[in-house]
């Protein structure tokens, strides 16, 4: 008779199996949506043995190497290129298409795709010449707050998108960043619906890894009880990912009109800044550590440096309180 442990085994391997199965299939079958036809046809046998050798196990990630490869070959060939790996995915083809072919895509996405067309090029040449990236050191981590001028500025552009879509995501991105503290998998999953009233007042229920209420900061409650209003049901960005996509919120944001004086948009600064209005309101440590959805005190340590410096007599007063 077969172990529990031995059972268990088999179901993982029969799961992935099936996993590999179906995400072969859904190279065979996809079809990009994004590129016309006549553009697509001639190159869409070699596009999926190309994918299909890169060895897919995940559906999801199938999808992702189809959508990144079908983009980059089309290009490549509608460039003069031949349908020759050696000759296609050589570091020359990748950096020009990242460089002047990727314009539409935030630097973020840029960089990903860059990161992907490497990976799957080394894996499927032999002769183009790709040297290994050199060892990067790590810079120090510095998480910077946003400053009252830069969200006022942030609040400012995003109130002066020309249409309505552009309007509403960016202005729900900042409520839920810099008034809930989410993190960026949170924000693009939070619905009107988990918008509800805690002792009079707004709170927005999280859920995923790190399930908590939080209650919304004032001015940016007034903003996101409006959107729950003008759109029940709806996910509060007013935007849907696709189950394949790994930077939803930076495909979002592509299209947002940035003047040059724009701050940089990060969503951790938004977070950040967050947390240091909480910290000077002087919240609960642990209360605050457990509405952040975080475990250590790190988080709060790349904040506390931008808190301003107590009295010294306030302090003193402070520590001796009896």
């Amino acid at each position: 008779m077969p172990s529990d442990c031995s059972s268990g085994t088999d179901a993982v391997n029969r799961n992935a199996e099936n996993d590999a199965r179906l995400a072969k299939a859904r190279v065979r079958a996809y079809t990009p949506y994004a590129i016309r036809a006549d553009f697509w046809a001639p190159v869409a046998e070699f596009t999926r043995a190309v994918a299909l050798d890169l060895h897919p196990s995940e559906p999801r990630r199938a999808t992702e190497s189809m959508r990144t490869l079908s983009q980059f070959v089309v290009w490549a060939h509608r460039q003069g290129h031949p349908l020759d790996r050696e000759a296609m995915f050589s570091p020359d083809v990748v950096e020009r298409y990242i460089a002047v072919g990727c314009t539409h895509l935030a630097e973020s996405s840029r960089a990903t795709r860059r990161a992907d067309l490497r990976r799957y090029s080394t894996a499927l040449t032999r002769r183009a010449p790709w040297a290994p990236l050199p060892h990067q050191l790590r810079a120090e981590y510095t998480i910077v707050p946003y400053t009252p001028a830069e969200v006022s500025r942030l609040l400012e552009v995003a109130a002066q998108q020309r249409t309505a879509s552009r309007r509403r995501r960016l202005t729900a991105l900042l409520a839920l960043g810099l008034g809930a503290g989410l993190y960026p998998r949170e924000a693009r999953d939070a619905m009107t619906d988990d918008l509800v009233e805690r002792h009079g007042h707004l709170c927005l229920v999280v859920h995923g890894d790190h399930p908590r209420t939080i209650p919304i900061s004032p001015p940016y409650d007034v903003t996101l009880a409006q959107i729950k209003e003008d759109d029940p049901g709806a996910t509060i960005l007013g935007f849907v990912a696709k189950d394949w996509d790994r930077g939803p919120l930076g495909h979002m944001l592509e299209h947002i009109e940035r003047p040059p004086d724009c701050p940089d948009l990060k969503t951790y600064r938004l977070r950040a800044t967050w947390m240091l209005a909480h910290l000077d309101n002087r919240v609960h440590l642990n209360a605050l550590s457990q509405m952040a959805g975080v475990t250590s005190w790190k988080s709060f340590s790349h904040v506390m440096k931008f808190m301003p410096q107590p009295d010294e007599a306030e302090l003193v007063a402070e520590v001796t309180r009896p």
